[in-house]
């Protein structure tokens, strides 16, 4: 077993930056005379270390429309943040208020599955229905009430959609009010 001895601070930078390329905390424990878990600790102390005093580290990318850039830097701009990365740190940070499961959401959308299952199984006894008659050579018997139920189902299918879109648009401005409000308080902070 290495005896003890007390590491340099570039030694220290040194078990770092041979860590990250996959050198063993073993061989460099023998390398630098200290035992493992002399090796681990300095590693976990830099880490540490960067972790509060701030450095960053690690890095996040996204594609986006130039519609989507221009309408984030309006909202930037808005509310005095200067670059995009600091916009994206703030929402990062404020993260845990906004992207919250929505229960209320996630209770219209099984109703609306449900509904749109029986819309489904409503179009298929239809087209059983007009198959049966075809393959027997008969002409489909499509009677005023099958036209009524085609009518009722096709306008079910185009109010299901503007549920849907009336949904989706009320979840999204509840969504940019909270992403505002973080972006607001955030930048009040830093003044």
């Amino acid at each position: 077993m290495a005896g003890r001895r007390r590491l340099t601070e570039l030694e220290r930078l040194e078990i770092v930056r041979e860590t990250r390329k996959g050198v063993s905390a073993r061989v460099l424990g023998k390398r630098y005379s200290v035992t493992p878990r002399t090796i681990q600790y300095t590693v976990k102390r830099e880490k540490e270390r960067r972790r509060d005093t701030g450095i960053r580290t690690a890095q996040i990318g996204t594609t986006v429309t130039p519609e989507e850039l221009r309408a984030f830097e309006v909202v930037l701009s808005r509310h005095g943040i200067s670059n995009r990365s600091d916009g994206m740190r703030r929402l990062i940070q404020s993260a845990n208020g906004v992207f919250q499961p929505d229960e209320h959401l996630a209770d219209e959308l099984k109703a609306f599955r449900a509904a749109l299952n029986r819309v489904g199984n409503n179009v298929t006894q239809i087209a059983k229905r007009m198959n049966e008659s075809n393959n027997k050579g008969l002409r489909p018997s499509f009677g005023p009430s099958s036209l009524a139920q085609m009518r009722n189902l096709a306008g079910f299918v185009l109010d299901f959609a503007d549920q849907v879109d009336l949904l989706t648009r009320r979840k999204t401005d509840g969504i940019s009010m909270l992403v505002s409000d973080a972006l607001k308080e955030l930048a009040d902070g830093e003044e």
